[in-house]
């Protein structure tokens, strides 16, 4: 009885006991597997840790690169601005200078009109003074026929001999101040003039009598160059060239000439088509050698004509002003 209740719990304890060992060879496996996965576990938190702090620094560099980007934002948005302000200035200024420039074209305008109205008033007062020349041009024609008759109709009473010697020698006895008191006396030929620059002294003179009313004395011709103009101080003081061709007065001649009287200045010119220009002072006169034969023109009034070519011949008249006349 003892000896199967012994061998009852011998086996029981062996059972047991191999119960036991089965579990715990269960537990190491299952021990072993859990450290697997453990590992496993490990390993993957790992990579995870490894992918979590590389996302970190990636993602540090793009909120740099950002932060970067939105520098340079705020820089191109704060040169806008500049540059808009600029802009802005720019529009305003150019918007003022364009007012300006219409407001001077406006002045302009009116200037222009003012101008023309003068010019209009000029051409009128020209072509009344031509009228004015013409007239006396035609009372002189007709006085001079007037002084032929007379004398042809002393002829046929007998005078013939007496009557032109005695105007002759009364034209060689009259004094001519200049070629205006010569055309006022009846010559009314272009050519060569004596005229008394003083009581004692006298001078041959080219005369233009056809040019504006005629009575012009030349104080300058120049036609083809055959003259030198390159002279010295005391050339042109005493004049040189000859009268019947291109010549220079004499710069002396010319101030004596010029402040007997108020003169008046033409210059004309003729291009090679032969097409011709004019200028003309009312006023002129020419001062004395102490002050350098200085040209002087009282007054500021003048019309001329101008060419569109430069000019090859030339030629300077002076002229006595008449008063009330515009020549």
């Amino acid at each position: 009885m003892v000896q199967l209740q012994q061998s009852a719990v011998h086996n029981h304890t062996a059972a047991m006991l191999e119960m036991g060992t089965s579990l715990l060879s269960q537990t190491a496996e299952q021990t072993r597997k859990l450290t697997d996965v453990e590992t496993q576990v490990l390993n993957q938190t790992s990579r995870l840790e490894i992918q979590l702090l590389e996302n970190s620094l990636s993602t540090n560099k793009l909120e740099k690169q950002l932060m970067i980007q939105i520098n340079e934002i705020n820089k191109i948005h704060d040169k806008n601005g500049f540059l808009e302000v600029k802009m802005q200035e720019m529009e305003d200024r150019h918007r003022e200078e364009l007012e300006a420039v219409r407001e001077e074209k406006v002045s302009l305008q009116a200037l222009v009109s003012r101008q023309s109205a003068v010019i209009r008033e000029l051409e009128a007062q020209l072509t009344r003074a031509s009228g004015n020349s013409s007239a006396l041009q035609r009372q002189q024609q007709d006085l001079m026929d007037t002084v032929r008759n007379l004398l042809s109709l002393c002829a046929k009473d007998g005078g013939t001999a007496l009557v032109p010697n005695s105007t002759k020698q009364a034209d060689e006895e009259r004094k001519f101040r200049d070629c205006a008191d010569l055309y006022q006396a009846g010559f009314q030929k272009n050519g060569v003039y004596t005229i008394n620059i003083s009581p004692q002294e006298t001078r041959k003179v080219y005369c233009n009598m056809e040019s504006a009313g005629g009575g012009w004395t030349v104080i300058q011709r120049r036609e083809d160059g055959s003259v030198d103009f390159q002279r010295t101080w005391k050339e042109y003081k005493t004049g040189f060239g000859s009268v019947s061709a291109e010549h220079w007065l004499g710069n002396e001649f010319v101030h004596i000439l010029t402040n007997q009287r108020q003169f008046a200045l033409r210059v004309e010119l003729t291009d090679w088509d032969g097409h011709q220009a004019f200028s003309q002072y009312d006023s002129f006169h020419i001062d004395s050698e102490k002050h350098n034969y200085r040209q002087v023109f009282p007054y500021k009034h003048f019309r001329s004509v101008h060419l569109s070519r430069p000019a090859v011949r030339g030629v300077l008249h002076t002229w006595p002003a008449r008063s009330g006349l515009c020549w």
